[in-house]
């Protein structure tokens, strides 16, 4: 059993899906605390050759976890629309992608988390990720970064945890209860895969997965994200 773990993030980038795929179990961390300026509840998409940032307006207060956020306004999805709209109008596949685009965004979402995690399952089904997706609020554990990391390990049952190279420093504290536990740390490594995105511009990784569907289209974009894993 093998399981990954790690924090929403809004159209997760191939980097997070890649360490996702290769396991059995995903647990998602939607009951830890969110940081002001990072990619979980945003991201980089491609705009005119240059990575744009384009973020969910949340009601983010010191200590909040995901399930306590909230929508600041009602009018953020046809923002977003807009976006995408103008960032990938040119792209080949821009017809197939920005009508599931539509669909997904003419819902009401009763909270940004819930969003988050459309976000997700909709990558998993494009790409074809089969693995299990948990929540960690559904288990009573404790603890911070390692500690909890560990004791998720623990009631999941897991052989292998896979790490992101993020968690490197912190980990190496609590190298000796994993060893314990008998379950192994795989660090997960990840080579981006190159793909044609506009032509004349140079190419720009790590954005969010919608820019390998829009460039690429759903088939090809699922036949790169395995052949690269």
């Amino acid at each position: 059993m093998i399981i990954s773990i790690h924090q929403p993030s809004y159209w997760p980038w191939l980097g997070l899906l890649d360490k996702i795929a290769k396991t059995d179990i995903f647990i998602l961390l939607d009951n830890v605390q969110v940081v002001k300026g990072s990619y979980q509840y945003r991201n980089k998409f491609f705009c005119n050759g240059e990575a744009k940032f384009i973020t969910l307006p949340i009601n983010l207060k010191l200590g909040m976890t995901f399930s306590e956020l909230k929508f600041k306004n009602d009018n953020w999805r046809e923002d977003h629309l807009n976006k995408f709209y103008n960032y990938y109008l040119r792209s080949p596949y821009f017809d197939e992608v920005f009508d599931d685009l539509k669909k997904i965004y003419s819902k009401d979402f009763d909270s940004p988390l819930n969003f988050l995690i459309k976000t997700i399952n909709f990558s998993f089904e494009k790409l074809g990720i089969q693995t299990k997706m948990l929540l960690s609020s559904n288990y009573n554990v404790g603890g911070k970064k390692a500690d909890l990391v560990l004791n998720l390990c623990k009631i999941i049952n897991c052989d292998k945890y896979i790490a992101g190279t993020g968690s490197y420093d912190y980990m190496q504290v609590s190298l000796q209860d994993f060893e314990k536990e008998s379950i192994k740390i795989e660090w997960h490594s990840f080579r981006h895969p190159f793909y044609k995105q506009q032509r004349g511009a140079p190419f720009i990784e790590g954005l969010g997965c919608l820019d390998l569907f829009f460039f690429q289209g759903y088939k090809k974009s699922r036949e790169i994200f395995w052949g690269n894993i």
